[in-house]
């Protein structure tokens, strides 16, 4: 009796455990908004352009995210389907645009 009691409270016990862990599962699923444009170009020469129009491109996108949606969705750490499209315009001009998901968990 006490071996059926003993085994029915270990059960009851694993399927509570188990279902906390699906309910967190459940929740740690992002929520995503749709596309949003970052842009931006900056000046130098060997690469220094292009990657400080990368970084500034990224910083307008987490700007216009925290306005539209709020700054849970702004950390581009967790945006999705990020693609990058930098271009040298004039000899020392370059152009970045970051097109991304927001984000949030």
């Amino acid at each position: 009796m006490r071996t059926t009691v003993k085994l029915t409270a270990i059960a009851l016990t694993a399927g509570a455990m188990a279902s906390g862990l699906a309910a967190t599962d459940a929740t740690a699923l992002p929520r995503c908004r749709p596309p949003v444009e970052g842009t931006a170009s900056a000046t130098g020469i060997l690469g220094a352009g292009t990657q400080k129009a990368q970084i500034e491109a990224r910083e307008n996108w987490r700007y216009t995210v925290a306005r539209l949606y709020g700054r849970r969705y702004a950390d581009f750490y967790n945006a999705q389907n990020k693609q990058w499209d930098c271009k040298k315009g004039a000899i020392l001009l370059a152009k970045c645009v970051v097109v991304a998901k927001p984000c949030r968990y």
